[in-house]
């Protein structure tokens, strides 16, 4: 005869925290008969009551676990380890729906080491299931806006390489102008957006699990309505209007003793809690609870920049597809061994009217090596700087053109000596589109362009100017 299970409730006196207890608790028989549970494991399966839980009996009549094997799968690792933790399940409630249950169990045996029965604890971990699936199918669309991200990428290379190639020929003008700068806003935003999105995934994916089923109910629901605060359409407020919020939420946190209440003010109020009545007191007041309110603060941030990525996109794609559109890319170039001097004297040449009738170029060439570059791009870079400085110089002065090898670099020097740039205006002159020619000279690109192709080289640009010597320094790696 089978002994009979222990009652620890009434042998210890605990028949109130038996009873009373938020997890389910129970004793099963090795037919999956519930000899015992209390109130908290009948409503997670729907009952009313232990009573009429063990009057129906779902567990024993195969009727309780989604994947009837996995019932079996239970009484199987039961007997080879005794104890299981955090054992998942799908299972059927009373009425028919769903939820996830973790169980912990143990098997107690007789002194001859027969199985008797199990006993453990049951709690319902649904929230948590759909919390993570949630997250799951947020990773996944992340992952397909990071392919569209990288093919827009891909693009808006096409398009500075098309933005050079028009420059160059200056074909397209003030087209090119305008398209360049409708490139560069979205990839600001892109590149922005990315950054966020990859420091929450980083902070915010490890912890929501164990957070999750740490935070008490309550606690978890304010939680809850963060997230949910998070999304509305108020969250586009004023900075008048966001001060005024944020006097009233830190106010209120200082005269509850809260520590920090500027920085968690300023928090809640990006997430859209606007009234005294929606904010999350009692999980401000444990750290446990301010990590879930940092944690909800992090997915609000991914979410909204997730947004963002989206409409930057559609604005890159319509730019690149006008690019496209109006000019042809050329993506067949490859680096090859040239001579920095070949490529100077080449540009010389082309300006030699203008040379002869004013400007002195006096040459301080040393021997250097050749290097792998991009001949025709650093054309360019070479061109724009000249004609700069002739232009500084109203064509009319002297033009130092220096080639020398330092160490693992070849620099290039052009001064000219002209009035000089204004030093409220020499921060400024590698800003596309910022010139300071009349209109229709210049439309505020070629010092962009230069600077695009050096860092294109690994390179580095620098400026020191005066009036009569202004000098730009152009470093190019050998290797």
């Amino acid at each position: 005869m089978t002994p009979a299970p222990t009652d620890l409730t009434d042998e210890f006196g605990f028949q109130s925290i038996f009873e009373n207890a938020v997890v389910g608790i129970f004793q099963t028989d090795l037919e999956g008969n519930y000899i015992r549970a209390n109130r908290a494991l009948a409503l997670i399966y729907g009952y009313d009551s232990p009573s009429q839980l063990l009057q129906e009996q779902p567990n024993a009549r195969a009727c309780l676990y989604v994947d009837p094997q996995q019932r079996q799968r239970f009484i199987e690792m039961m007997a080879r380890q005794d104890t299981l933790t955090n054992f998942e399940s799908e299972v059927y409630r009373r009425d028919g729906s769903r939820c996830w249950i973790s169980e912990t169990c143990r098997v107690v045996r007789s002194p001859e080491g027969q199985i008797l029965y199990f006993e453990g604890f049951v709690q319902d971990i649904t929230v948590q299931h759909q919390a993570l699936a949630g997250l799951q199918a947020a990773e996944q669309h992340l992952k397909q806006k990071n392919l569209e991200l990288e093919e827009t990428l891909s693009q808006l290379q096409k398009a500075q390489r098309e933005l050079i190639y028009s420059e160059k020929m200056a074909a397209l003008g003030q087209l090119v102008a305008g398209v360049a700068h409708e490139i560069n806003t979205p990839l600001g935003a892109i590149r922005s957006s990315i950054e966020t999105i990859n420091l929450c995934t980083e902070r915010s994916l490890p912890l929501l699990p164990t957070l999750v089923r740490q935070l008490p109910e309550g606690v978890f629901n304010q939680f809850l309505e963060l997230c949910t605060l998070s999304r509305a359409d108020s969250l586009a407020l004023s900075s008048r209007e966001r001060r005024q919020y944020k006097r009233q939420i830190m106010a209120l946190l200082e005269a509850h003793d809260i520590a920090n209440a500027d920085v968690w003010a300023d928090t809640l109020v990006d997430l859209g809690v606007l009234t005294e009545a929606t904010v999350p007191m009692e999980l401000l007041r444990t750290a446990q609870g301010q990590e879930a309110v940092t944690l909800a603060h992090q997915l609000a941030l991914l979410e909204r920049s997730t947004h963002t990525i989206t409409t930057a996109i559609e604005r890159a794609a319509k730019v690149v597809f006008a690019l496209k559109t109006y000019a042809r890319v050329d993506q067949s170039s490859q680096k090859v061994p040239a001579q920095i001097i070949d490529g100077i004297e080449t540009v010389l040449t082309l300006y030699h009217n203008k040379l002869k009738h004013g400007v002195e170029v006096v040459r301080h060439y040393e021997p250097v090596p050749e290097i792998h570059c991009y001949p025709d791009e650093l054309t360019q870079v070479w061109t724009n700087l000249i004609h700069n400085a002739l232009h500084a110089m109203d064509d009319r002065g002297r033009l130092d053109i220096v080639v020398r090898r330092e160490q693992t670099q070849i620099c290039v020097e052009i001064i000219d000596s002209g009035c000089g740039i204004p030093e409220a205006v020499l921060p400024r002159i590698f800003e596309p589109f910022f010139t300071t020619k009349p209109i229709g000279e210049g439309n505020g690109l070629g010092l962009d362009i230069v600077r695009k192709i050096i860092d294109k080289h690994q390179g580095q640009i620098e400026v020191n100017s005066q009036p009569g010597r202004t000098q730009f320094c152009v470093r190019l790696p050998l290797e």
